[in-house]
């Protein structure tokens, strides 16, 4: 993305705006359910439970941070205009980009946490 034009770059992140931001809420809202409702299932006193709470942390991390700055840099973006952005243009790309990789740490984590929780919770059935 810090190869684009800004034209392309403001089209390019008011479209994938228009994609995403739909299902994210649910996507990720969905992901720390889950991880909560593997803790209690499995007991948070087990391996996979803690597992899965560790997880579940990490997914309200991503929460924690996305909110205020990425969905908030997001709602700002979508208001401009793709020949005329403002001109401070590349620091917000630029922030928007130091925090997405700060939260995709935290959710690929996440994420394989739950699968070593399913993983080690198949011998105690």
């Amino acid at each position: 993305m810090s190869r684009l034009s800004v034209s392309a770059y403001v089209e390019f992140h008011q479209y994938t705006n228009r994609t995403f931001d739909p299902y994210m809420p649910i996507v990720i809202i969905g992901a720390l359910a889950g991880g909560i409702a593997l803790a209690v299932m499995y007991g948070v006193h087990s391996i996979p439970g803690q597992l899965a709470a560790a997880g579940a942390v990490c997914y309200a991390l991503v929460i924690i941070i996305g909110v205020p700055t990425c969905l908030r840099i997001n709602h700002q973006i979508v208001s401009w205009s793709i020949h005329n952005p403002p001109r401070e243009w590349a620091q917000m790309r630029a922030r928007w980009v130091r925090f997405h990789v700060i939260r995709t740490l935290f959710s690929v984590p996440a994420f394989t946490i739950y699968l070593l929780a399913v993983m080690s919770n198949t011998g105690h059935q």
